[in-house]
């Protein structure tokens, strides 16, 4: 049966790491080619907060040039202390921009990397902090950050870590920087110590574990943003499940060495560096034997540039280029044999509620499938936990508007 194309909009509107907008309207679909007039949320920052930490490590040596004449032991230290302060202030400020920089670049709902404005904007703040405090965690941390998963930058991030070995965002950038590199073992203990730093929460780690089963057999699963990411990645390489599949990260495809990578393992890449929703339209075109499978938690208007060639199979949307695929099968495997559902049945938090509603998509249309060859209990237990989901993540009025445009 061809997917429905509503159900790219459901995925995209209840999209796992943002709240979805009450006033939104619900569309009714009698069509393959029906599109949503609908305004979209935003999503939620999913990549690095800023930094807020005090500025130790600026050095008391300063280059600002001070008055030859001769003063007082008192009077020197004063001009001293304020010439530190100011220098601090500066560098804050550099901080502060760049951070900024790079949360407003990654909510951009259409485009991983940054674009040239806030790219020049990391770059004047990160040779502010070369002037200002050339040997602070700042200044290293952040020229790794804004080379964008440049590995030839290593010996930055190297620096911070030495002089903030716990410090939980250099943590994150080590895992991304050995996920690069394919090694795996290192990258293995890095996601660890996100996760004992709660970085990557329990219930963001049961949603991967679900996204990673959903996934094709030998097939590469393409993720959006932090907590899709890095919990994806966890549930691979510490918990050992799913080897076969080749995560790929929106992020991480910035990198060159992650592309070069990808090609040793038999992916084509388009020519463009700029990764967008293009970018993403021209890989699944150029792979679509690599059985692609995208996370739901991706922006709609990724999905809605492949949306004729994808089927909801579970938490991903497959990309095929033949339209007969029959993707209920799969579904009705994934949903009764494989997938845990732990925030189905027990989502504590609001996030854990919020990703709950990612597995309506599947319910509602296993639920319409079962009402169609009669599998009265199979439709019943489905219908059970569309309500609890549908309550749990306050989309009850929505699910019950969806389910009567069928």
């Amino acid at each position: 049966m061809r997917n429905l194309f509503f159900f790219l909009f459901i995925c995209a509107s209840w999209n796992a790491f943002g709240q979805s907008n009450n006033n939104e309207n619900v569309p009714a679909t009698n069509s393959n080619t029906f599109t949503p007039d609908v305004k979209f949320i935003k999503v939620e920052v999913d990549t690095l907060l800023p930094q807020e930490e005090s500025f130790k490590e600026v050095e008391k040596k300063q280059d600002k040039v001070v008055s030859k004449k001769t003063k007082s032991p008192s009077e020197s230290e004063s001009l001293n202390e304020e010439s530190i302060q100011s220098s601090a202030a500066v560098s804050e400020t550099a901080v502060k921009s760049i951070s900024i920089s790079k949360i407003q670049a990654s909510q951009n709902r259409t485009q991983r990397s940054p674009s040239p404005q806030f790219q020049q904007q990391m770059d004047d703040g990160v040779k502010t902090l070369e002037t200002y405090a050339p040997e602070s965690f700042e200044f290293h941390f952040y020229k790794y950050l804004a080379g964008n998963y440049n590995i030839q930058l290593a010996e930055h991030l190297l620096k911070a870590e030495q002089l903030k070995p716990n410090n939980s965002d250099v943590q994150i950038q080590k895992a991304a920087y050995y996920i690069i590199l394919s090694d795996s073992v290192n990258a293995e203990s890095y996601l660890k110590k996100i996760e004992q730093s709660t970085r990557i929460s329990k219930e963001a780690l049961a949603y991967a574990e679900d996204i990673v089963l959903s996934a094709p057999e030998n097939g590469t699963l393409i993720t959006h943003g932090f907590d899709d990411s890095y919990a994806s990645y966890y549930i691979q390489y510490a918990n050992k499940q799913r080897p076969d599949l080749t995560i790929v990260s929106l992020d991480f495809l910035q990198s060159d060495v992650f592309r070069d990578n990808l090609k040793k393992k038999g992916y084509e890449l388009p020519e463009n560096k700029i990764i967008d929703v293009n970018y993403l339209k021209a890989f699944c075109e150029l792979n679509e034997k690599k059985s692609i499978a995208i996370s739901l938690t991706t922006p709609k208007e990724y999905l809605s540039a492949v949306s004729q060639n994808i089927f909801i199979v579970g938490l991903v949307a497959e990309y095929h280029k033949d339209l007969t695929f029959n993707n209920f099968y799969r579904n009705d495997y994934l949903w009764n044999e494989v997938l845990q559902k732990k925030l189905v049945n027990s989502a504590v938090t609001e996030k854990g509620r919020q990703l709950s509603a990612n597995y309506l998509p599947m319910m509602i249309y296993l639920s319409k499938i079962y009402g169609e060859v009669k599998e009265v209990e199979k439709q019943n237990e489905v219908e059970k936990a569309i309500e609890k989901v549908a309550v749990q993540s306050n989309k009850y009025e929505q699910v019950r508007i969806l389910k009567k445009s069928f």
